[in-house]
């Protein structure tokens, strides 16, 4: 599997910042951030913006302001 693909298969499946992506998948942070720059400008991926917590949470720890994010799991 390419570096691309996992590092968006995990951000996709998991959510989470850049360093949470590159700690789970054993990569470094600026290249999984090299990967998500790109895949967004590619239009391929969405990041979220500065109001969104770290990890998209799930259940009852999940903030009222991630209610309705489409990159929350529900």
């Amino acid at each position: 599997m390419s570096v691309w693909t996992a590092v968006l298969e995990e951000a996709g499946v998991r959510g989470g910042t850049a360093e949470q992506v590159a700690n789970r998948l054993g990569l470094s942070p600026s290249l999984v951030q090299a990967v998500l720059d790109q895949a967004e400008r590619l239009g391929v991926v969405a990041v979220a913006g500065s109001g969104c917590g770290s990890g998209c949470p799930t259940g009852p720890e999940m903030p009222a302001s991630c209610t309705g994010c489409p990159l929350s799991a529900s």
